[in-house]
């Protein structure tokens, strides 16, 4: 699987998961910038990112997944995407 789609389905979950459009993810989302991003919904994203890749996340793992380009590189840490070395 490819960055760029790992990145989409990280994005769909996201929007998903907040009730936000699509459009309004980028990797530098998180929860200054997304409102309903609280303690309870951020559960639920871990919920939906581990059904969505079949990962099992440890308690670190949520506590550091602080934004989008956190989670995607903690998903490639657990082999889900290969993060670019710009990243």
């Amino acid at each position: 699987m490819t960055t760029q789609a790992v990145t989409q389905r990280i994005h769909r979950v996201v929007a998903h998961v907040f009730g936000v459009p699509l459009n309004s993810i980028s990797d530098d989302s998180n929860p200054d910038t997304i409102p309903m991003w609280d303690s309870l919904s951020h559960i639920n994203l871990i919920l939906a990112l581990e059904a969505e890749f079949g990962v099992s996340l440890t308690p670190e793992d949520t506590m550091d997944m602080v934004s989008v380009r956190l989670i995607r590189i903690i998903l490639s840490e657990r082999g889900v995407v290969e993060v670019p070395q710009d990243a």
